[in-house]
């Protein structure tokens, strides 16, 4: 006997589950008031719980429209999502919605569509109440029309346009003389700051040059920041000094546009040895030998000695050429 009511139970349980796994989807919608004054708003809330991998279509209300005739919706709240257990859902929205004819609204359930099954919520009824004004009162509120008012007494009413003007062009001129001297004043300051001097592409180069050498930085175990240096280095040299976009370019960029320069043309192969150098020691992590680190640069300092600007030759004196030819 006791197996029997157990096998009862177990099978009840089992169609309950069924059931439950059978309609995943619970909407629901509740009204905060079913009886309002005429013009009186209240909130609708709509509730639609599923399965978080359900794409279903919610109802479709016009903002602004009407649910019924004589019942307007004034608003319609974004969709609130929650997430429940079981991956579950549960999306909440709030139609907010009045009335100005009195009697009694039957609104229709809510529907959700999901493929070819239709979930609907329980039908509302919404009452509006007349609001009754008494004979008296509205006789006792009838007023009559209001006499004439005297405007305020404004003193620009009686300044002339002239002189509104008039002011007006003494403001201006007194701010555009404020402006001026004001410029002057920055200007002659900017004038008395002395202007530094600009120091030379190579000697620039040089100096920075000499001072990594001094850094050690190599010897301290640093060999990517050593080349890194090094190639800014002679990146910023070859812009100031050849007017090239060096510091965006990449290292076979550089060598292709030194090589249509005829002034850089025969020393290019120095570049070459030091570019390559140090995109093994950036990029391949290569330890390069003292030696090494030593000839790039020596190669360094010989690219930019023989890429130094020569002085211009003076111009010949005519007198004496023309003696020569005598």
């Amino acid at each position: 006997m006791r197996n029997v009511i157990l096998i009862i139970v177990t099978l009840a349980l089992s169609a309950f589950s069924t059931v439950r796994a059978q309609q995943p989807v619970v909407v629901e919608a509740v009204m905060d008031s079913s009886v309002l004054w005429m013009g009186e708003q209240t909130l609708i809330h709509l509730s639609l719980t599923q399965d978080d991998d359900m794409q279903i279509l919610p109802p479709q209300i016009d903002v602004p429209g009407e649910l019924v005739k004589g019942v307007e919706v004034v608003d319609l709240t974004q969709p609130d999502t929650t997430r429940l257990n079981n991956n579950r859902l549960q999306i909440k929205q709030e139609v907010l919605v009045t009335s100005f004819d009195s009697g009694l609204y039957y609104i229709p359930p809510f529907k959700y569509v999901f493929d070819e099954d239709t979930f609907a919520t329980e039908s509302l009824s919404l009452k509006i109440v007349p609001v009754d004004v008494p004979d008296e009162a509205t006789a006792a509120d009838v007023k009559d029309i209001k006499d004439v008012v005297a405007p305020p007494f404004v003193l620009w009413d009686f300044v002339p346009v002239w002189l509104l003007v008039l002011i007006g062009v003494i403001a201006l001129l007194a701010v555009a003389a404020f402006f001026a001297i004001k410029y002057l004043k920055n200007r002659k300051v900017e004038e008395e700051i002395p202007v530094a001097k600009r120091i030379p592409p190579y000697e620039l180069a040089m100096q920075e040059l000499q001072q990594l050498r001094e850094s050690k930085l190599w010897q301290q175990g640093q060999e990517k920041q050593y080349y890194t240096r090094l190639v800014d280095i002679l990146r910023e040299y070859i812009d100031n000094r050849f007017g090239i976009n060096a510091m965006e370019m990449t290292s076979s960029q550089i060598l292709a546009a030194l090589q249509r320069n005829k002034d850089t043309k025969e020393v290019n192969k120095y570049l070459n040895e030091i570019l390559s150098m140090a995109d093994f020691v950036k990029f391949a992590k290569m330890r390069p030998l003292p030696d090494d680190n030593e000839r790039v640069m020596r190669q360094a300092f010989d690219f930019v000695e023989l890429t130094r600007p020569q002085p211009e030759p003076a111009p010949a004196d005519d007198s004496v050429a023309k003696g020569d030819n005598k």
